[in-house]
């Protein structure tokens, strides 16, 4: 399999829309809360033009604006907040889902000087090094949380019948 060849799923190695409030610098923070200072102005300047036009007292416009502007704000505050939570999420599920497969494969590899048949111990290491390349296969490509659940496989077996099933399937789309 080349490095790179497939698309990576990962919504933080993708560029950004002023809209998507994912920051991946400072410029882009500073360009998003500009963005969305102006529009949260904007909506304070045409509320402000509609009270006028209806010669309605200060206080109640002064009233309306701000509370249609902390709407907006707790809006978009919620939003930011809520992806963050969810790629925290994500990291956690990715770390342990990592940790335990990676973990138990190399504690297979180095168990396997135990074991006296040859073609058995072969066997194990190849099993053993296909689930960790499965492993960060998946983590690195997977798009939904689906395919790091540990409940799904906790021996790994089916994390190394995957990875040979893929890579026999591109053998025969490049053949």
């Amino acid at each position: 399999m080349k490095a790179y060849q497939h698309e990576r799923a990962h919504n933080d190695e993708h560029p950004h829309s002023v809209f998507d409030f994912k920051s991946a610098s400072l410029f882009q923070s500073l360009i998003t809360a500009a963005t969305i200072g102006i529009f949260v102005g904007s909506v304070g300047l045409a509320l402000n033009a509609v009270w006028f036009h209806r010669q309605t007292s200060w206080h109640v416009t002064a009233t309306v604006q701000g509370l249609v502007q902390m709407l907006i704000v707790t809006v978009l505050v919620t939003i930011v907040l809520e992806q963050r939570r969810k790629r925290a999420i994500r990291r956690t599920l990715e770390l342990a889902f990592l940790n335990h497969h990676v973990r138990n494969a190399l504690t297979q590899m180095s168990m396997v000087s135990y074991i006296a048949d040859p073609e058995k111990r072969e066997h194990l290491l190849q099993d053993a090094a296909a689930r960790v390349s499965e492993v960060l296969f998946r983590i690195a490509n997977s798009v939904d949380l689906t395919g790091l659940s540990l409940e799904v496989d906790l021996a790994g077996v089916e994390l190394a019948h995957a990875g040979e099933a893929r890579e026999q399937g591109e053998v025969k789309k490049a053949g």
